[in-house]
């Protein structure tokens, strides 16, 4: 299957703990690994914890990690790739998908397929901060027109600052997948190391409503003008 790089052109106490534990999980589905769902194999691995709405949320172990992973999928009909491309490639739109994400900034655009991205998570006590520095990378496949983002976290563009954990783990993205009916199935996955002794068992404990609500909230903004008119020449729409 032939890959090819898409192209781009500047386009583009307790309760509170509880909460901030959330909003850290939700950075796992704002950028999926770019395996998703290919194997069969992989798929019985996934453990089903939530379906509701249209969107099913999955999580298994991780190798080699006391933090799981988490996957999200849903199916959307009348929607474009360019759409979908846009509004996950905003870094202003960060603050709607995940609402304690208070900074996202690119600040290196190493080519046309490759981005610098420094995201910064405003946490509730007595969770400290956390940040991240992220290399972005697009492909679409030639043949199916699927679009992948996958992500990865750099170290060497930003020094670490003060009053925030940089997390030293991470691996996120996206996917979107054109289906013969003309509806995208988007598919997000993500696997963090939150860094600074961040007890495993608690993290994982609320490793499905963020990605739920995330997935939500990509539904419905979506829709909106800016992202629904869209139009990015990097990304081959699927024609009937």
């Amino acid at each position: 299957m032939k890959v090819v790089s898409l192209i781009s052109e500047n386009e583009i106490k307790v309760r509170p703990t509880f909460m901030a534990l959330q909003y850290l999980l939700a950075i796992s589905l704002l950028f999926c690994d770019s395996n998703l769902a290919a194997d069969a194999s992989l798929e019985t691995e996934w453990t089903i914890q939530r379906s509701e709405n249209g969107i099913k949320v999955y999580t298994r172990p991780e190798p080699s990690s006391q933090f799981e992973a988490v996957r999200a999928v849903m199916i959307l009909e009348d929607v474009r790739l360019s759409s979908l491309v846009a509004l996950i490639a905003d870094t202003e739109a960060c603050s709607r998908l995940e609402s304690r994400c208070v900074e996202s900034e690119t600040i290196d655009e190493i080519d046309q397929t490759e981005s610098i991205v420094y995201r910064y998570n405003n946490m509730p006590f007595p969770v400290r901060d956390r940040d991240m520095v992220l290399r972005l990378k697009w492909y679409q496949q030639s043949d199916s027109r699927s679009v992948n983002l996958v992500i990865s976290n750099v170290t060497g563009f930003l020094p670490e600052k003060k009053r925030r954990v940089r997390m030293p783990k991470v691996n996120l993205g996206w996917k979107f997948v054109p289906l013969p009916d003309g509806s995208v199935e988007v598919s997000s996955e993500g696997h963090i190391e939150p860094g600074a002794n961040l007890p495993a068992w608690l993290l994982n404990q609320f490793l499905v409503s963020a990605p739920f609500k995330t997935m939500e909230a990509v539904a419905s903004i979506v829709r909106e003008p800016l992202y629904r008119d869209a139009e990015l020449s990097f990304i081959k729409e699927v024609t009937p």
